[in-house]
């Protein structure tokens, strides 16, 4: 199910090309006709003397938007440490018997787009919610999600967290939820592109310490 939503995802709300103002005056009405006002005639006649169009019969062709070109995209892999997010009961942090949710990572998908001088990238994730020993059907969990994409130095070129909102239904134990995550674009980087890679993982890292 989730291959079949990524792969009508780019048709769907996400273009990385830039739109072209595309248009056509209609020529093929001769001067006279009473269905064409006369006003609108007139602009026709300046636009032919304007780009040198002497047959009035052929409209110029509307100029047509090149397809975005498909670019390899570097693999996604899970970032050590961060498969797995787990809902303890508080203060029984790491005993099984008191897990109250846990999520983890099914597969994963990533688009690439060649837009010429940057690369739009969006990376699809699709993950499973469970309901531990202590906890209950139909709870709202809040799933935190950090996609990062790394140069071949592996420096960071881009790092975000996104939190999903994900609720198991009453009468289920677990959930399936899915989620594409659009990272915009970044200045294309010529062969180096190869070797780098796009992360994931649930942002499991606790608070930072107020410092004072």
């Amino acid at each position: 199910m989730f291959k079949a939503l990524y792969r009508s995802y780019p048709a769907l709300v996400y273009t990385f090309a830039a739109l072209l103002a595309a248009g056509s005056a209609a020529l093929s009405a001769p001067p006279d006709s009473a269905a064409v006002p006369k006003a609108s005639m007139q602009v026709s006649g300046q636009q032919v003397a304007l780009f040198g169009f002497g047959n009035k019969d052929a409209a110029p062709a509307a100029p047509k938007r090149p397809p975005p070109k498909d670019l390899f995209c570097p693999k996604v892999s899970v970032q050590s440490g961060t498969a797995a997010h787990t809902l303890y009961e508080r203060g029984r942090e790491g005993e099984p018997l008191a897990v109250r949710y846990q999520a983890r990572f099914n597969e994963f998908a990533r688009e690439c787009i060649d837009l010429g001088a940057e690369i739009g990238i969006r990376i699809g994730v699709s993950a499973r919610a469970l309901v531990g020993p202590l906890g209950k059907p139909g709870q709202a969990l809040d799933i935190p999600i950090r996609f990062v994409v790394l140069d071949d130095k592996q420096q960071v070129v881009m790092s975000r967290v996104t939190r999903l909102q994900v609720t198991i239904p009453p009468t289920q134990n677990g959930v399936t939820f899915t989620h594409v995550e659009d990272l915009g674009s970044v200045p294309f980087p010529g062969n180096s592109f190869r070797k780098w890679e796009l992360r994931v993982g649930f942002d499991t890292k606790p608070p930072s310490a107020p410092q004072g």
